[in-house]
């Protein structure tokens, strides 16, 4: 009969792989990245004017002016801002949006990949080194996050305080006074202030904990997260994330979830197959135990995350069943 593979011996195979791959993945570079891609992009419809070069004379007073075209505001005078510039503010804003998308879709992802990763195939000493250090990666994504939203929520409010033609005069300096206000904020808070109520952290943490830990509750995320001064006056209730285990089976069928639709009303999942049979062309009561919101077909959306998160499940499960049979094997020899 044929042996399966043992996972253990798959472990000792891929150790030095996954070393290798964490090390050239680019967690340093994929920071980098995020960091340079926070200067925002010129606002839609505005053009940049170009200044004829001329040799300087003697008497000229020299100005550098790529310091002044790096800021987006600088073209703004000290003078009230009307509607007409309106559009630009909101535009510079969208910028912001858009880079803070940007991480939100394929940094954090990429982060959860190499901590997962870690967790299944490294052994030894080293691994909560090396998840120590991925961890320290996704709390620096989230702090870039926050740097990009002080920039975007503060073109928000001046665009919408001229929208309602209040006097923004000297928006320069209060740009950079808002955001300054909003990044100090920020570096107040304590370190569970800042993480565990993120929801890509707390993903992160119950992605790394369910390889570690198959079907045991993840602890709350705060747990990660060493308390420090001000800890004391948090709503503990409000940031108590984790203490379930993630259950990866579809309800009708009591099998993993193979391409899940997920209902945008009472967030339950199903297999796609299986809720469209069950619930046809009417409105019915959700078949998860417990829940009573009515769906229908029209609110069941595609979760591609779920499906790659049950696909990864179901492949630690063989294994594990694998590595179960090799010892069965080994007793028996």
């Amino acid at each position: 009969m044929p042996v399966a593979t043992s996972s253990r011996r798959l472990r000792r195979q891929d150790t030095d792989d996954i070393e290798d791959a964490v090390a050239t993945q680019g967690r340093d570079e994929e920071l980098d990245e995020v960091e340079a891609a926070t200067q925002p992009r010129q606002a839609k419809g505005a053009k940049k004017e170009k200044k004829p070069r001329r040799e300087p004379e003697e008497d000229d007073d020299v100005e550098d002016d790529d310091d002044q075209d790096d800021d987006p505001l600088a073209n703004f005078t000290d003078q009230p801002v009307d509607k007409q510039q309106a559009l630009r503010v909101q535009g510079l804003a969208q910028d912001w949006a858009q880079i803070r998308t940007g991480i939100h879709s394929s940094s954090y992802a990429l982060v959860q990949d190499i901590g997962t990763a870690i967790a299944e195939f490294m052994e030894g000493e080293k691994v909560e080194a090396k998840l120590a250090e991925v961890d320290r990666t996704m709390r620096k994504l989230i702090d870039t996050e926050n740097d990009i939203r002080a920039h975007e929520d503060t073109l928000k409010d001046l665009h919408q305080q001229i929208e309602r033609g209040d006097a923004v005069a000297e928006i320069l300096s209060r740009y950079e006074g808002g955001v300054q206000q909003r990044t100090d904020d920020y570096q107040s808070k304590t370190s569970r202030q800042k993480y565990a109520k993120h929801e890509n952290y707390a993903s992160f943490r119950q992605a790394v904990y369910e390889v570690q830990h198959p079907d045991e509750p993840m602890p709350p995320v705060s747990d990660f997260i060493p308390a420090e001064a001000g800890d004391d006056s948090d709503d503990e209730d409000d940031i108590q994330i984790g203490g379930v285990t993630q259950d990866y089976k579809c309800p009708l069928t009591l099998k993993l979830l193979e391409d899940p639709l997920t209902s945008d009303i009472c967030k339950h999942s199903f297999d796609a197959s299986a809720i469209r049979e069950f619930l046809g062309t009417s409105r019915k009561k959700c078949p998860n135990a417990g829940c009573n919101q009515v769906i229908s077909v029209s609110n069941l959306k595609p979760n591609k995350d779920l499906a790659k998160k049950a696909k990864e499940a179901a492949r630690r499960e063989r294994m594990r069943e694998e590595e179960d049979s090799d010892d069965a094997e080994s007793v028996i020899e």
